[in-house]
C-alpha cells in the first residue's frame, strides 16, 4: 500500500463489539485495520472509485462520525449476477476530548477524500474542494410505464443528497417542453449537467435545444447525465454497455454522479428546411413502422416494440424509393468481452487485495491526533454501529416500477446516538482519470463552431438539395427496411451490434434489406437480434459503415413512416452526416 495522504484511529463496530482501529486514506481507497503493524489484519476495504459520497454527523457527547458511502459492484452468490450495493461505513471519532478535536480529525477527512475523489494528483495540504455540483433534472411523468416520477423521489433523489448534488427539478407538461426550457434558460451555464429521467424523447429535446441556441457551440458541450424512465431508453444502455458494467438502474444513477463528461456522436439530419439533430437512429419501412404503430401500446414499456413486430410477421411493409450513402473508412472498435473502462469483477483478486499487508512505517503522515488538543488523550470506546446493507435484487428496466428505496429500512443507519445535523455538505466529484471537457469562454470563445474540424469537408458541407458526388453508392428499388444507427443499442434489449463502438466513433451503421428476397425468417431473426454486422450471415440483409446518407422515398402510402430516434418525421427526402463528438454524455472514466 502507497501514497498514503492520511492515517488516524476511529472506533468501528464490528458483529456489536466496538474495536479502536487504524484507518488509512492512500489514493486507490479507504483501509480499515485492527493495528498499526505490517501484517494487521485487514477488517475493511472501501475501493474510492465505489465512492459516491462522505458526510459528517454529530454523536453523543463528544463524538463525531465519518459516514462513508460506496456503491461496489459485487457477485451475488445466489444467481451468480454482478450489481450495484449499496455499502455505507460508520467511524466514531472520540479520541479526543472535546467537540471540536473530534470534528477537526471527521472534517479532515471528508475534506481530503472529497478532494481525491475530483483530483488523483491532490496531496494534504492542496486547496481542498469547496463548491458543490449544480444539476438540471428533467422528469417525464408520462413516459413509458409513467413511473419516471417515483424514480427520482425513491431511487435517484436520494443518491443526489448522499453525493452533495444540488439539483433544480423540471416536470416536463408538453411534447417539446424541455427542448423550449434549454433555448430560453438564461442560466444554463451554471448547471454542471443535464439529467433526463424518460426515455430517449427527452433526450432528443434537449440535444436539439441546445443546438438551437445563438451560443450552441458552448450549450451542446453540458454534460448530458441518462436516467431510464421511459419504453426504449437505448442511450443509456449503450452508455452502460461502453461501459462495461450492468444496465441497471443503480448503474446508471452511479454513472450520472461519478461520471465524467464525454463526447458522444451527433447526426446532423436535413428535411426540407428544417435541421434536427440525432443520436441513436434514423428508420424507415419495417423498423419506422413497428415504433409509430405502437404508440398506442406505451403502458406495456418496452414490450410494445415486440407486440407490433409479431403483428408486422403477418404483413410487413414494402416501400420504395432510393438510397444514397458514403462509406466509412475503417476504424477501430474493441470486440471484448468487457470494457476498458472498468476491470472486470474478480472476487479472487479482492480477496488478494485484502490480503495486501499495511504499512510498517507511517511516520510523517499527517493525522488530526498530532495537534496540540489532541496531547494526553487516548482512544475511548463508543458505540456506533455500522451499516452494511444485504445484497438487494438486481435493478433492471423490467422492473423499474417495483423500485423503492426505503433508507430507514433493514440495515440503515441508527441515528439515534446522532443529532441529526449535518456539517458543511461537501460535494462529491467525479473520479478525472479521463480528461474533463470544459465549457468556459477561454476554451471555447463565442465564435467557435459547434461542428470539429476532423469532419471529411466533402461530405459535411454536402446538403439536402446538393448534388449527390458519383462517388456515392445508391441503392433503388423495393425495400422491406431501412436504418441508421450509431450505438451500440436502440433499446435497451435491442442491441444492434456485438462490437464496443464506442460513443464518438464517426461513423454509423447502415442496415437495408429489398424486398426481393426477403422473407418473414429475416425479420424473425431482427426482432431476435440474431443479426448484427458481426454475425450477419443472411444474403437479404445488408450492413455497411457510412460517413453519411441521402434517403428519398416514393410517395407516401398508408403504413409508410420515417422516424428520427423514435420521433415521427415527414415523409419526404431527408439527408443526414454524422459529426464527431459535439455533443457530451456522462461516462465512467478509464481507470489505468
Amino acid at each position: 500500500m502507497t501514497d498514503i495522504l492520511l492515517s488516524d484511529e476511529f472506533v468501528y463496530t464490528v458483529n456489536n463489539y466496538d474495536y479502536v482501529v487504524t484507518v488509512w486514506l492512500t489514493k486507490s481507497g479507504v483501509f480499515i485495520c485492527d493495528g498499526k503493524e505490517q501484517h494487521s489484519y485487514r477488517l475493511k476495504y472501501i475501493h474510492l472509485h465505489d465512492i459516491i459520497g462522505v458526510k459528517a454527523h454529530y454523536g453523543e457527547k463528544d463524538t463525531v462520525f465519518l459516514l462513508i458511502y460506496s456503491f461496489p459492484l459485487v457477485k451475488n452468490r445466489f444467481n451468480g449476477k454482478t450489481q450495484r450495493c449499496k455499502k455505507v461505513e460508520m467511524l466514531c471519532a472520540s479520541q479526543h476530548q472535546c467537540t471540536t478535536g473530534n470534528l477537526k480529525q471527521v472534517m479532515l477527512w471528508k475534506n481530503t477524500i472529497t478532494s481525491c475523489l475530483r483530483s488523483p494528483k491532490f496531496k494534504v495540504g492542496d486547496p481542498q474542494v469547496t463548491e458543490h455540483r449544480l444539476y438540471l433534472v428533467f422528469i417525464n411523468p408520462k413516459g413509458g410505464k409513467g413511473i419516471a416520477k417515483k424514480l427520482w423521489l425513491n431511487s435517484v433523489r436520494p443518491m443526489f443528497d448522499i453525493a452533495s448534488i444540488e439539483y433544480k427539478e423540471v416536470y416536463t407538461e408538453y411534447s417539446g417542453h424541455a427542448r423550449d426550457y434549454v433555448i430560453k434558460d438564461p442560466d444554463l451555464f451554471s448547471y454542471d449537467s443535464i439529467v433526463t429521467i424518460s426515455g430517449d424523447g427527452i433526450i432528443f429535446e434537449v440535444f436539439n435545444g441546445l443546438l438551437k441556441r445563438e451560443d450552441s457551440a458552448k450549450a451542446i458541450k453540458i454534460p448530458l447525465s441518462i436516467i431510464p424512465g421511459g419504453s426504449g431508453n437505448g442511450l443509456c444502455a449503450s452508455i452502460l454497455h461502453q461501459c462495461g458494467i450492468p444496465i441497471t438502474l443503480m448503474d446508471a444513477i452511479f454513472v450520472a454522479i461519478r461520471g465524467v463528461s464525454t463526447p458522444l456522436d451527433l447526426v446532423k439530419v436535413e428535411q426540407g428546411d428544417e435541421v434536427m439533430w440525432s443520436f441513436l437512429s434514423i428508420a424507415w419501412g419495417l423498423l419506422s413502422a413497428v415504433d409509430v404503430e405502437s404508440e398506442k401500446m406505451r403502458w406495456l414499456g418496452e414490450a410494445r416494440f415486440t407486440v407490433e413486430a409479431v403483428k408486422k410477421l403477418l404483413s410487413f411493409p414494402i416501400k420504395s424509393g432510393k438510397v444514397w450513402f458514403v462509406k466509412a473508412e475503417d476504424t477501430h472498435v474493441e470486440n471484448l468481452s468487457r470494457s476498458k473502462f472498468l476491470p472486470k469483477f474478480n472476487p479472487t483478486l479482492r480477496r488478494k487485495i485484502d490480503k495486501e499487508p499495511v504499512p510498517a512505517d507511517i511516520k510523517g503522515l499527517p493525522t488530526s491526533s498530532q495537534s496540540p488538543s489532541s496531547k494526553g488523550s487516548s482512544p475511548r470506546r463508543r458505540s456506533s454501529e455500522v451499516d452494511e446493507e444485504p445484497l438487494d435484487p438486481e435493478i433492471d428496466f423490467t422492473t423499474l416500477n417495483d423500485v423503492d428505496h426505503d433508507t430507514d429500512g433493514e440495515g440503515s443507519i441508527d441515528m439515534s446516538k446522532m443529532r441529526g445535523r449535518c456539517i458543511s455538505e461537501l460535494n462529491n466529484y467525479p473520479d478525472p482519470d479521463a480528461e474533463l471537457s470544459c465549457a468556459c469562454d477561454k476554451c471555447n470563445p463565442p465564435d467557435s463552431k459547434a461542428i470539429p474540424a476532423d469532419v471529411s469537408r466533402d461530405v459535411e458541407n454536402l446538403g439536402l438539395n446538393d448534388h449527390i458526388p458519383s462517388t456515392w453508392t445508391m441503392l433503388s428499388g423495393k425495400f422491406a427496411t431501412v436504418a441508421a444507427f450509431s450505438l451500440s443499442h436502440l433499446t435497451q434489449d435491442y442491441q444492434t451490434t456485438e462490437l464496443r463502438m464506442g460513443l464518438s466513433c464517426g461513423y454509423l451503421w447502415l442496415m437495408w434489406s429489398d424486398c426481393n428476397s426477403f422473407e418473414r425468417k429475416d425479420f424473425l431473426q431482427i426482432l431476435l437480434q440474431n443479426i448484427t454486422p458481426e454475425s450477419n450471415e443472411s444474403k437479404t440483409i445488408n450492413f455497411e459503415k457510412i460517413k453519411a446518407f441521402r434517403l428519398e422515398p416514393e410517395v407516401s402510402e398508408k403504413g409508410a413512416y420515417v422516424t428520427v430516434d423514435g420521433e415521427l418525421v415527414p415523409y419526404t427526402p431527408l439527408h443526414a452526416c454524422i459529426h464527431k463528438g459535439i455533443a457530451r454524455v456522462m461516462c465512467l472514466p478509464t481507470h489505468n
